[in-house]
């Protein structure tokens, strides 16, 4: 016998799924040989498990194919077919009786019938077509339905099908469970981070993108999504042996007259200067008065286990296949942030309206928010927090408030004789006009190069009481600007090399530090895996 099951409960990991589906089947005491039906052709044959009451032993368990299997049940496709051959066969049935009802009702070539014979024919044929027609839409409507249960059911006897030989102590029906992993099902998250003013905390709403596509509509199920993936079949690591040894430097070689020269004047043309990336900019909108509330959903049950978190989520629910639109509320809470403009002018010359959280207050998977500034959609942002630092910054768009006007003055460059060093004049202004009537706090970035020759010598000038770091050469200002006012900033340093040498800027930005995770072994900078989800 075929036993059939139904999809009950669904547990979603980043990048697969285990699907635990239900059904019963009638055991007569002794040896019993059943078919189960249920997996998916996108499920991993090799991962299934089937449960069954404890009285209930296994004597081989395998896959087999619908074809190869002795049963004397027929098969559903088989059956819905002769009942379409049937309905064909009625079908051509009633066209033969519509044509001959047609044909009986022909007088011309027929004699000794009376007229009121023939009128009685005739005042009957009308009613008898219409019936004949309606019988004929039942059956066509029924065939149709019958041909897409042909098509489910044909798509279904292509699945895997398990065969169980157990051995049953009693006579009854007894309920099983079937278990499989399926890698065509996987969930996102995604954010919708809210600011409602500089004095209010940033309300953030963490929910989940479901997708699968295993052909099947999970109807009414318990859902449960963890943020990473099970990794117990990954390689432990293993130290390798480091070995030490000398290396002879290579004997020089004699090279053709001007080889030399035009090696070292390409070496001078080669400079490597990487632009710095432009801020995606987000269009900051004014608050629209809203009557009705954002429709909201239940928050899941958090649970911290052993190697991933844990959403289990209220209430049963039906997850589509084949869409992107299956979204569940996974949490919501506030988070504390420090609200001001942050203003890079060398890189960009708007202003960002930005939030400073601590690390530890988002112990959230990276993930793309849409922001929204007092119920107006602002854009999104790819949030992620650097578990290396105490701080990581979150831009919520621009701030038209401040105008940003930064202007570099000629380089002067003189010989300094006694020295035998040149010697370069820098100069750069920054002006930073609040065109609002509130006071805003802003926060300038800007910076001068660093030496990594000690010949060069870079020394700093006026910088209008900035904050310099040495080791990276960034100046940051932090301002209370007022409304309607400018705010000049100067930053000047000269620098100083050999006269023989020619001097090269090469800009690069700063990298962080990069970590790797344990499971599938990606570049990670933040607490989660952005490849697996996995807490790092």
């Amino acid at each position: 016998m075929i036993a059939k099951t139904g999809v009950n409960e669904v547990q979603v990991y980043r990048k697969s799924a285990t699907i635990t589906r239900g059904g019963e089947v009638f055991l007569k005491t002794g040896r019993n040989v059943i078919y189960i039906a249920g997996m998916t052709e996108s499920a991993r044959t090799d991962s299934f498990r089937l449960k069954f009451p404890e009285n209930i032993k296994a004597i081989n368990i395998q896959i087999v194919d619908i074809d190869k299997i002795e049963n004397d049940d027929i098969k559903e496709s088989e059956e819905i077919q002769k009942r379409i051959d049937e309905i064909n066969y009625k079908i051509e049935t009633d066209n033969v009786m519509l044509e001959l009802r047609k044909t009986n009702c022909n007088f011309y070539s027929r004699s000794g019938i009376s007229v009121e014979e023939q009128e009685n024919a005739l005042s009957a044929l009308p009613e008898q077509l219409m019936q004949i027609h309606k019988d004929i839409d039942r059956l066509t409507a029924e065939k149709s339905r019958l041909q897409e249960e042909y098509d489910k059911a044909v798509k279904e006897e292509g699945k895997p099908l398990i065969m169980a030989e157990v051995y049953s102590e009693n006579e009854g029906t007894v309920p099983f469970i079937l278990q499989y992993q399926d890698d065509q099902c996987f969930w996102n998250p995604k954010y919708e981070i809210l600011y409602s003013g500089d004095k209010d905390p940033l309300m953030v709403s963490m929910k989940a993108q479901i997708f699968q596509s295993s052909g099947e509509d999970w109807k009414q199920i318990k859902l449960t999504l963890y943020t990473g993936n099970p990794s117990v079949s990954n390689d432990i690591p293993v130290l390798s042996g480091v070995q030490l040894s000398l290396v002879e430097p290579p004997k020089p070689r004699t090279r053709a007259k001007g080889f030399g020269m035009a090696m070292a004047g390409a070496a001078m043309a080669d400079e490597c200067v990487e632009e710095c990336e432009d801020a995606a900019p987000m269009m900051m909108g004014s608050a629209m008065g809203m009557q009705m509330a954002a429709l909201k959903m239940d928050s899941a049950e958090m649970a911290e286990e052993e190697t991933m978190t844990a959403f289990i989520l209220p209430n049963k629910r039906d997850v589509l296949s084949d869409t992107d639109g299956n979204i569940a509320e996974l949490k919501s809470f506030s988070v504390n942030a420090y609200y001001h403009a942050l203003s890079i002018p060398s890189v960009d010359n708007s202003c960002y309206l930005v939030a400073d959280i601590a690390s530890s207050d988002w112990p959230l998977p990276p993930a793309t928010a849409a922001v929204y500034i007092k119920d107006t959609y602002a854009g999104e942002v790819y949030v992620d927090a650097d578990s290396d630092t105490e701080m990581f910054t979150l831009s919520l768009g621009k701030d038209e408030r401040l105008t940003v006007v930064r202007t570099e003055a000629p380089k002067k460059t003189q010989d300094v004789f006694l020295k035998n060093t040149k010697k370069q004049f820098n100069k750069n202004e920054i002006r930073l006009v609040n065109t609002s009537s509130d006071i805003v706090n802003v926060i300038v970035k800007d910076q001068i190069p660093v030496s990594t020759d000690k010949t060069i010598v870079v020394e700093t000038g006026q910088l209008t009481d900035g904050t310099l770091d040495a080791e990276t050469g960034e100046i940051k200002w932090e301002l209370k600007t007022e409304p309607d006012k400018t705010v000049t900033l100067n930053v000047e340093y000269t620098v100083s090399w050999p006269k023989d040498k020619r001097l090269y800027e090469n800009r690069k930005k700063i990298q962080t530090k990069t970590r790797f995770c344990s499971v599938c072994g990606k570049a990670v900078t933040g607490q989660f895996c952005p490849e697996c989800g996995a807490r790092v």
